[in-house]
């Protein structure tokens, strides 16, 4: 989809690289979190819009992400009507207390994770060529439970009788499986609890491989053949970065479509 371009005043310009340097402890740290596509989709920093310069934004979504610190305590009719203003350009705002984001970060990650699924979702995707397409001629982008492999036996048999692959950060475990089996070409994504205690952290992780997956699944479905099951374990001991994810993910599809290729021929 191609960004939708929201008009600023040029003089917020330098006033944005200013708040740049002089980030504030919330907003490095929410930053870290997000940057390089973490979550999946692009976030920049202080972006002007219309009149004004938001903390976060994502073009592709058109969502804005905003912290607000004690200055905004008494800021409550200013907020209100710039909110409205940057809705009428179709602009999705979420808002955190400076607190939040200190304090409780993992609940603030999974808000936005959420909203960023929901949007995606939501955004119409235009078609191109040699991406895999459904019945209306739309490219698959997205990821339907049809296509979530929960069949208890097959996970066994993934792992007693599928083959591998490694990418570090992932490994890719597949078993071709027969139409009747499972009706469609499975997939499941895993992260170790060893590594990773907290459920909410490993549920990001997964997401992110998903996500990974998601956006590069028309290169499987575009030159195989039959049905397969899928499971994508990440194998890292450190939060993952998502450039890193999906590098390794295409090499994966890669490395996948060759060995299938030359058994076929064989």
């Amino acid at each position: 989809m191609r960004n939708k371009i929201i008009p600023y005043n040029p003089k917020l310009k330098e006033y944005a690289r200013t708040l740049r340097k002089n980030s504030t402890l919330s907003e490095i740290l929410l930053w870290q979190q997000i940057k390089q596509r973490a979550l999946g989709v692009q976030f920049h920093r202080q972006i002007p819009l219309l009149e004004y310069i938001v903390d976060f934004y994502c073009h592709e979504l058109q969502l804005a992400i905003e912290i607000d610190g004690s200055s905004h305590d008494h800021k409550y009719d200013y907020d209100a009507k710039r909110a409205g203003q940057l809705e009428k350009w179709g602009v999705n705002i979420m808002r955190f207390s400076d607190n939040d984001v200190k304090k409780q970060m993992p609940n603030v990650l999974c808000a936005i994770q959420e909203k960023v699924n929901q949007l995606l979702e939501n955004t119409p995707k235009v078609p191109s060529r040699g991406h895999a397409t459904d019945d209306v001629n739309q490219p698959i982008f997205t990821f339907p439970k049809k296509e979530k492999l929960t069949n208890k036996r097959v996970f066994e048999t993934l792992f007693s009788e599928g083959s591998s692959l490694r990418r570090f950060p992932l490994q890719l475990r597949y078993l071709k499986v027969s139409p009747a089996e499972e009706g469609n070409s499975k997939v499941a994504f895993s992260a170790p609890k060893r590594n990773f205690k907290s459920a909410v952290e490993r549920n990001r992780i997964k997401r992110l491989v998903r996500e990974a997956y998601r956006l590069n699944k028309p290169m499987i479905f575009n030159n195989i053949e039959g049905n397969f099951a899928f499971l994508f374990l990440y194998l890292g001991k450190k939060k993952p970065v998502y450039s890193e994810v999906e590098q390794a993910m295409k090499q994966l599809l890669k490395d996948f479509l060759r060995k299938e290729s030359h058994e076929k021929n064989y």
